[in-house]
């Protein structure tokens, strides 16, 4: 008998609830590693009996190492823009320039005729 054949023959004869191995081609139940090359020794979760030292919780921890760095309450935010922008950066607002008015004027024209007559 070809190789071939006999191996779509095993496979049609086995149950179920196994498989056959991809790698190695041994016959594995479903749900189960392979024994032939499945997880090794080394991959196996760590046993109960070593205990890893308690951390704190972040919630927990020192509130002097939070460092969050929040100003007080007598924080005085004018002296603070004075000294982070420069004096005089908040005296004027920025306005919006002459051209940019006549700029949205002319195109609402513009809309409101096309919208009249239709075209839009």
């Amino acid at each position: 008998m070809p190789a071939g054949r006999a191996e779509s023959v095993c496979v049609l004869l086995m149950s179920s609830d196994r498989y056959l191995c991809p790698t190695c081609g041994d016959e594995v139940s479903v749900g189960m590693a392979c024994p032939g090359c499945g997880p090794g020794r080394k991959s196996r979760k760590r046993k109960k009996d070593v205990q890893t030292p308690v951390r704190q919780r972040s919630w927990e921890q020192d509130e002097a190492c939070d460092g969050l760095d929040l100003p007080d309450e007598e924080f005085d935010y004018d002296d603070f823009v004075a000294r982070e922008f420069g004096p005089g950066t908040m005296s004027r607002a920025t306005g919006v320039k002459w051209y940019w008015w006549v700029t949205a004027v002319v195109l609402t024209a513009i809309l409101v005729v096309l919208t009249a007559g239709g075209l839009w």
